[in-house]
C-alpha cells in the first residue's frame, strides 16, 4: 500500500483489507514522507494486527519509487497494489486467488470496478474490458492498448515471479500503463466477474486532473522540474519492454510493428512533444 498524505481515506480503506476472507497475507505500507495523520494511523493499525509492516521514507520518492518500494520486500507467490482511498470487498483477494491457483497461465487476475465519489457513494459499474485471453502476446498487447481507460487492472493480484522480471513503474508520465502492458507480455489477464473492487474518483487523486503538469511532475519524479516527451518515452519503453519479454523473435517483431503504427497514428502529438523539446 503505498501512501501520500492519504489520512482522509485511509482508516476506511485498511478495514476493507483487513476483512479479506483470505487471511494468510503481509501488508507492505510504505508512506512517501506524508505531512498529515497517515503514520499516526499507520502506526495505530500495525499495534492492532501483526500482518502489517510500514515502512516510512523520509523524503518523497515519487510514485514510482514508493511502488517500487511495496513490492522490493514481498517474497510471496502472489503480489498486489493497494491504493489508501480504494476499498475493496470481502472476497476480492480470495476470488483472484482462486482463478490464478487453477489457471498457470495467467499472470494477472482482477475483478469488476465500482465507480464511487469522494464520499463513498455508489456511480457507476465501470467496464475495464481487459480480460486477455488470447494466446499470442501481441495479440494481448493490443488488445490492452485499444481498450485500456482507467487504470484499475494494475490492482489485481499479479503473481509476483513474472512481475519481477518487468521494468516496474519508471519514474516518467503513465508509466503504470507501460507496466500492465509490459505484464501482459508473460501472460493472461483474467477478469471475475464480480464488482468487488472499488474505484474512488475524488478531487485531490493523481487522475484526477492529468492535464496540471505540475501535479504530474510531483506525483511520478518531485525531482524533475518538467516531464520530458513523454509519449516518446513511454513508446521506448514499450519496445525495451518486447526485447526483455520470455517471448519469442517473431512475437518481437510483430509487436515492433504494432508499435510502429501506434506512432504513426500519434505522429501529430508525438510531433508537437518534440517541437516543444526543440524550444526549450
Amino acid at each position: 500500500m503505498p501512501l501520500y498524505n492519504a489520512e482522509r481515506y485511509l482508516e476506511h480503506t485498511l478495514q476493507t483489507v483487513l476483512a479479506q476472507t483470505y487471511e494468510d497475507f503481509i501488508l507492505y505500507i510504505s508512506d512517501n514522507a506524508s505531512t498529515d495523520r497517515t503514520q499516526e494511523i499507520c502506526k495505530d493499525y500495525v499495534a492492532r494486527d501483526s500482518r502489517i509492516k510500514y515502512i516510512k521514507n523520509e523524503v518523497n520518492v515519487g510514485a514510482p519509487g514508493n511502488y517500487e518500494r511495496c513490492f522490493t520486500p514481498a517474497s510471496s507467490e502472489y503480489f498486489r497494489w493497494q491504493n489508501g482511498d480504494d476499498p475493496i470487498e470481502p472476497t476480492l483477494i480470495e476470488r483472484c486467488i482462486e482463478v490464478l491457483d487453477e489457471q498457470p497461465d495467467v499472470v494477472l487476475a482482477y475483478c469488476k470496478t465500482n465507480i464511487i465519489d469522494e464520499n463513498g457513494v455508489f456511480l457507476e459499474h465501470y467496464d475495464d474490458k481487459l480480460h486477455l485471453m488470447q494466446d499470442e502476446p501481441v495479440a494481448r498487447l493490443q488488445a490492452l492498448l485499444d481498450s485500456i481507460g482507467y487504470q484499475n487492472v494494475m490492482y489485481g493480484l499479479i503473481r509476483r515471479e513474472p512481475l519481477s522480471h518487468t521494468a516496474l513503474m519508471g519514474a516518467y508520465t503513465s508509466s503504470d500503463l507501460n507496466l500492465v502492458g509490459e505484464l501482459c507480455l508473460y501472460g493472461k489477464f483474467f477478469e471475475v466477474q464480480e464488482y468487488l473492487f472499488n474505484r474512488r474518483m475524488h478531487p485531490e487523486s493523481n487522475s484526477a486532473d492529468r492535464h496540471d503538469d505540475e501535479k504530474q511532475v510531483v506525483f511520478w519524479d518531485p525531482s524533475k522540474k518538467k516531464m520530458i516527451l513523454p509519449l516518446w518515452r513511454s513508446f521506448y519503453e514499450y519496445f525495451k519492454a518486447a526485447f526483455r519479454a520470455p517471448i519469442s523473435w517473431q512475437q518481437k517483431q510483430r509487436i515492433a510493428s504494432l508499435l510502429l503504427r501506434r506512432m504513426n497514428w500519434n505522429r501529430q502529438q508525438l510531433g508537437k512533444e518534440f517541437m516543444a523539446f526543440l524550444q526549450q
